[in-house]
């Protein structure tokens, strides 16, 4: 279902103690038919301390007094409110480097004072457009879903937990109709971590393609709620699974028809089954970690894509970051031999293993943790995509996690 958290939301909140901006402000609030109560007195550390205890706006407008305490503000910010939430930032700080760097971090708008109600308008004409487009279901082109295939590095890097943590966010946060389907039918773990029974539509699959249609999907898929849908199973390990060529031509066919987006949970294992699944994703999702293990099968990986499949290089997610401490590779450095940027970092968040293992959703049990606004900024630049939205930073400081040094 929809995000319940943006029912009742009051759409605008500033926290300003400069005259001439509250006298614009004022102006704004008449324009839109709003109380003068929207406008308070204070700036980014006041509005931290109001959302600690009070819903957050959806667009919120602060003060900042410099850019040294900029880091820090934003991060208290971020623990405070709504992932989805917009910012629009308002200060005395003339420098590109520093604007660049909150477009980069996520802000939506930054008003250099003094600015005029016009650049007010526009900046949350901005803010509300994004909003409109997060809210509103992205139709599929052609009724034809966009396929994500995550996959990792290596053994245990979160790629499963980062599989449904995103299938969860886009089917009941962004409202998409979303397919999690766990290609792994003996050590797959997507069941477990949603706390499900495994079926055994996936054996029947890989083994009989033939069998593959819409009411087949039907019957086989766990449908959790309205949105989200689930193909997992667990074989033993003593079975001989022999996966027929065409099982996953004929599943991504029909999954292709039934949801707007698939994210499927690829076993590092490269058969013509995961062969084909690397082909022709629309997004493959390599998740590692900052370790020279981790380096090294993600250079293997890229080279595997763009040299046998001939493809575009993998989306690369960086999980548990500051996990090791002192003892992890800097991520420059990991660019540096990889030869690619790092596409989002994932803080470490030591609940995430507890909650797979009890069968909940992290996005859903830690919703303001650092780790969870990575995951909404990854999910969202997927969605975004299809929108064909000029920026994909949706949520509050989603560049945060990627690209910052």
């Amino acid at each position: 279902m929809p995000n319940s958290s943006r029912i009742s939301r009051v759409p605008f909140l500033a926290f300003t103690s400069d005259s001439e901006t509250i006298a614009i402000l004022k102006q704004f609030a008449e324009k839109n038919g709003w109380a003068e109560a929207i406008i308070s007195s204070g700036d980014i550390n006041s509005a931290i301390e109001f959302l600690k205890n009070n819903k957050s706006p959806k667009v919120l407008f602060v003060d900042i007094a410099s850019a040294e305490t900029m880091s820090a503000s934003l991060d208290a910010l971020a623990d405070v409110c709504d992932p989805d939430i917009k910012v629009i930032v308002s200060g005395k700080v003339n420098e590109y480097s520093f604007y660049c760097w909150l477009m980069e971090v996520g802000i939506s708008s930054y008003l250099l004072k003094p600015f005029n109600l016009n650049a007010l308008e526009k900046a949350y004409s901005k803010a509300t457009i994004d909003e409109t487009i997060m809210s509103a279901p992205v139709p599929a082109a052609e009724n034809k879903a966009r396929i994500i295939s995550v996959i990792g590095a290596r053994g245990g890097v979160g790629a499963t937990t980062i599989c449904v943590n995103l299938a969860w966010i886009i089917a009941n946060h962004l409202g998409q109709k979303t397919g999690l389907l766990d290609f792994d039918p003996q050590l797959g773990t997507v069941a477990l971590a949603l706390d499900l029974e495994p079926s055994r539509g996936l054996r029947d699959a890989l083994e009989k393609p033939d069998r593959i249609d819409s009411l087949f999907m039907d019957r086989v898929m766990i449908k959790i709620d309205e949105y989200l849908s689930v193909l997992s199973t667990e074989e033993a390990l003593d079975d001989n699974i022999v996966i027929g060529e065409s099982a996953a031509e004929a599943l991504f066919q029909q999954v292709r028809s039934k949801f707007s987006f698939v994210i499927i949970d690829l076993p590092r294992t490269i058969s013509s089954f995961t062969r084909y699944a690397l082909k022709n994703s629309d997004h493959v999702v390599c998740v590692s970690e900052y370790n020279i293990m981790g380096l090294r099968e993600s250079l293997r990986y890229l080279d595997f894509c763009k040299d046998n499949l001939q493809t575009s290089p993998p989306v690369f997610i960086a999980n548990r970051v500051g996990l090791a401490g002192k003892h992890q590779m800097p991520q420059a450095e990991f660019e540096k031999g990889l030869g690619q940027k790092i596409d989002f970092n994932i803080p470490f968040a030591l609940d995430a293993n507890a909650a797979s293992i009890s069968g909940e959703v992290f996005a859903e049990t830690a919703k303001n943790a650092p780790a969870t606004r990575a995951l909404h900024a990854i999910a969202a630049h997927f969605v975004g995509e299809v929108a064909e939205k000029p920026s994909a930073k949706f949520s509050l400081f989603g560049g945060l996690f990627g690209g910052k040094k």
